[in-house]
């Protein structure tokens, strides 16, 4: 009886080991420089072709693709991508029980993954956070989505914007994810940092599965190998938090006796623990330039008088009644709530602005946007064959309830509306 359990739970640490290299792989391959394009790039294609042949020839699905970086990480490629990893594992776990059997070999091969995997889910938890102190994940909320009712929202959409909204609740997740994260990286604090993710990643997983955010499998999966790293250090914290008995935490130790394991121990340490945290920090901070966009005529247009005058018949529908510009993005919104957006191109002295409504255009359109005496605006624009010229009240963030209530400490009644 007692083998079987032996040989059940050498097959499951194996098991475990061999899926989360499998999973985690090319990590951190891409975040090196060239990496992703020389090899990391090839290898989840490979990936992505045995998960296609798994849903093909097992799962009896004929019409599934492959989409790099479509934004959801919960596809139907991502759910069959469960079972192929865990069929590869099996498959290598019963050659590593015939090869190895009498080697000490397997012994090292789960500790090894849960090294591997710590650093996985700190980096990773570090590149979270540095995204919640700039303009990303969670930006504040636009124009659009402030003209947005409750009722149009998705309920991603509803989350992002609540996020979106706190600066201060961001920065809090920002340095809980960032401080798991790199609690992580350190062999003396582990423990610590596997706790810490533990209650990072549970609260990202249940946001995930409550507001419907296809991120459910990646964040299941942190969370899954935050509780993995954690495990082993079980016994202990069940006998000081629960027995409330003296005990120890042992200490993780690397035997490095040559002079090339210590070369290759700090050379990996240097990059793993220092260069890839700097690089994504400095990736995401040079990214800033695309994510902003200046533009002083930014605002929701509300329509106060609107002429068209041109050669196509258009229907009373087609008549705006708000024109929101954002970014380099612009928005109309016609009396049946139909919406339309254009691409900024380039913003000129005295309200000119010259857009697109596709990439393929060659000729863009001009709006000359003019500020009355009366405060009002006026624009103007020629699209198609119609020229449209609209009289129209300008609201910016400030005028949101929302955006001007602000924070206070002393509130005689509450202001919920």
């Amino acid at each position: 009886m007692n083998r079987i359990l032996n040989n059940l739970k050498t097959f499951s640490k194996l098991f475990m080991a061999m899926y989360i290299f499998i999973y985690c792989f090319p990590f951190p391959i891409n975040y090196m420089p060239y990496g992703y394009q020389l090899l990391g790039k090839h290898i989840n294609n490979f990936k992505a072709k045995l998960n296609i042949w798994t849903a093909e020839y097992l799962l009896d699905y004929k019409s599934i693709s492959y989409q790099e970086m479509n934004g959801s990480g919960d596809t139907t490629l991502d759910y069959v991508a469960l079972l192929s990893y865990s069929l590869v594992a099996v498959i290598i776990v019963l050659v590593f029980r015939l090869v190895f059997r009498k080697f000490d070999l397997i012994n090292k091969v789960y500790p090894a993954a849960l090294v591997y995997t710590r650093y996985f889910v700190g980096i990773t938890l570090v590149s979270y956070g540095v995204i919640k102190f700039l303009h990303g994940q969670f930006p504040s909320p636009s124009l659009m989505a402030l003209e947005t009712t409750y009722g149009e929202s998705s309920p991603m959409g509803l989350a992002w914007r609540f996020f979106g909204y706190s600066s201060l609740y961001k920065g809090f997740m920002g340095i809980s994810e960032i401080f798991a994260g790199m609690l992580l990286l350190f062999r003396r604090t582990v423990l610590f940092g596997a706790l810490l993710s533990i209650a990072v990643c549970t609260n990202i997983f249940i946001v995930n599965l409550s507001f419907d955010v296809p991120v459910k499998l990646f964040s299941g999966h942190l969370l899954m190998f935050s509780i993995l790293i954690a495990l082993p250090y079980f016994k202990s914290l069940i006998s000081f938090f629960i027995l409330h008995q003296p005990t120890q935490i042992r200490s993780i130790s690397y035997p490095l006796v040559s002079k090339w394991d210590k070369i290759g121990y700090y050379g990996a340490k240097t990059i793993l623990v220092a260069l890839i945290p700097m690089s994504l920090a400095y990736g995401h901070i040079a990214s800033q330039s695309f994510r902003t966009y200046l533009n002083e005529w930014e605002g929701v247009y509300e329509v106060t008088h609107f002429e068209i005058a041109g050669k196509e018949n258009l229907s009373a529908t087609a008549h705006w009644e708000k024109v929101i510009i954002q970014g380099q993005t612009i928005m109309t919104i016609n009396r049946a709530k139909t919406k339309n957006y254009y691409t900024i191109e380039q913003i000129w002295n005295e309200g000119e602005i010259n857009f697109v409504s596709s990439s393929g255009q060659e000729d863009p359109y001009q709006l000359f946007v003019i500020e009355l005496e009366d405060g009002t605006y006026s624009l103007t624009t020629t699209i198609g064959n119609n020229q449209y010229q609209v009289s129209a009240k300008r609201k910016i963030k400030a005028d949101y309830l929302l955006m001007n209530r602000g924070f206070r400490f002393v509130n005689e009644l509450p202001f919920n509306r």
